[in-house]
């Protein structure tokens, strides 16, 4: 038996996974985060969490920077991919059902938010 629910992903939501996520989920394998167009960060405040959500841009984008140990790539985000990979922490193939419902009902860490970075980067969790 399958149940589906739909639910609204809000720009707070957004901004609170990046930032928890920012200050301890994926330094362990990030790092930097940087912003693909510097001016318009500078725009919006310059909180890198919060850029995604305020931009007034479609296309914005963070990059997330690997370190030397895990090759040293960037990997660009976007609040759409965000919401993908949330999505497919609701299916069982995933195996992250359970870290989406603490992430719904505001009970996560920053392991569960760097399950989520890690999806939206990856397409799946690599690390950790």
């Amino acid at each position: 038996m399958r149940i589906n629910i739909s639910l609204e992903i809000t720009d707070e939501m957004i901004e609170d996974i990046l930032c928890c996520a920012f200050e301890g989920g994926i330094t362990y394998w990030a790092d930097n985060v940087s912003c693909e167009d510097k001016e318009d960060m500078k725009k919006v405040g310059g909180w890198k969490h919060e850029y995604l959500t305020k931009t007034k841009k479609k296309d914005a984008k963070l990059i997330i920077w690997t370190n030397e140990e895990y090759n040293g790539d960037k990997y660009p985000i976007t609040k759409k991919s965000i919401i993908e990979a949330l999505e497919k922490m609701g299916n069982p193939k995933y195996k992250h059902t359970k870290t989406l419902g603490r992430i719904l009902d505001a009970t996560y860490d920053a392991w569960d938010s760097d399950a989520v970075l890690q999806i939206a980067c990856f397409g799946e969790v690599m690390y950790g």
